[in-house]
C-alpha cells in the first residue's frame, strides 16, 4: 500500500496539528517538501509556484493531504479533523464532537491574536506583546482553564474520557505561547501547565517531539 503524503513546507505552521494527530494515531506517512526554486522529488515539483500550476493544490495553498486512490484534501482544519475522525480522536458522541469543534475554534482565535506579531509593523510589535501578556492571553487561557476544569476536574482531557484533536490543538497552542516568550500568563494556570505536561508525555507524542522529522522551531518576531 502506498503511504499517504503530507504536502507542506519544512516548518511547523499550519501542518503541525496534522502531524500531532498522525503521531498520536501511529500513522506511517510521507512528507512532500515545498520550497522556492527547489528541484522535483518523487516525480513531481516541490517548488511552490510549480506545485500550484500542477493542479495538485485545490486552493493553491498548503497543507494538502493525499491518500491512496487519488483522495486529496486541502485546508489544515479539514485535514486534521478527517484524520482525527478516522482514528477515533473526535469524541464519542455528536455532543462531544461539537465540544471538540468549540475548543478548536477557540484555539484558532487565540492563535490569530498571537499571529498579529507577524502582521503588524515592526514598531507596533512591542505594544502587541504587551497587550497579549496583559489582557488577550490571560482571557483566552482562562477560557480554556474553565473548559478543562469542567471535564474531570481539570485532570484529564478537554472533552470526554479520552484524548481528542482538541487536546492536541490546545497543547500546540500552549507550546506556541511558551516558545515565543509569552508564557508569563500561563504561569497563573497550573492546571493548563499540568495538562501540557501530560500530553507531551504520551508515548507517541513524546517520540515525535524528539524525532528528527519534527521541523525546527521558528520563533515569531520579537
Amino acid at each position: 500500500m502506498t503511504r499517504p503524503t503530507l504536502i507542506y513546507f519544512a516548518a511547523r505552521g499550519r501542518a503541525e496539528l496534522i502531524r500531532l494527530v498522525l503521531a498520536e494515531a501511529g500513522v506511517d506517512y510521507l512528507e512532500h517538501p515545498v520550497g522556492k526554486d527547489t528541484p522535483p522529488a518523487n516525480g513531481r515539483p516541490t517548488d511552490f509556484a510549480a506545485l500550484k500550476q500542477s493542479g495538485a493544490l485545490a486552493f493553491e495553498a498548503v497543507p494538502v493531504w493525499e491518500e491512496e486512490g487519488g483522495f486529496r484534501l486541502a485546508q489544515s482544519g479539514a485535514i486534521a479533523n478527517h484524520l482525527a475522525r478516522l482514528h477515533g480522536l473526535r469524541g464519542k458522541t455528536p455532543r462531544e464532537e461539537a465540544q471538540v469543534d468549540q475548543a478548536l475554534g477557540g484555539a484558532d482565535d487565540t492563535r490569530l491574536e498571537i499571529r498579529k506579531l507577524v502582521t503588524v509593523a515592526p514598531e507596533e510589535r512591542a505594544a502587541v506583546r504587551a497587550e497579549l501578556n496583559a489582557t488577550v492571553l490571560p482571557r483566552w487561557l482562562g477560557y480554556f482553564d474553565r473548559l478543562l476544569a469542567a471535564n474531570g476536574g481539570g485532570k484529564t482531557f478537554l472533552v470526554g474520557g479520552g484524548l481528542t484533536v482538541a487536546d492536541l490543538a490546545l497543547w500546540y497552542l500552549l507550546e506556541l505561547i511558551r516558545d515565543n516568550d509569552l508564557g508569563a500568563p500561563l504561569d497563573h494556570y497550573p492546571a493548563l501547565v499540568a495538562f501540557a505536561a501530560r500530553i507531551a508525555e504520551r508515548p507517541r507524542i513524546a517520540a515525535y517531539l524528539k524525532s528528527a522529522r519534527r521541523p525546527a522551531l521558528v520563533k515569531l518576531p520579537a
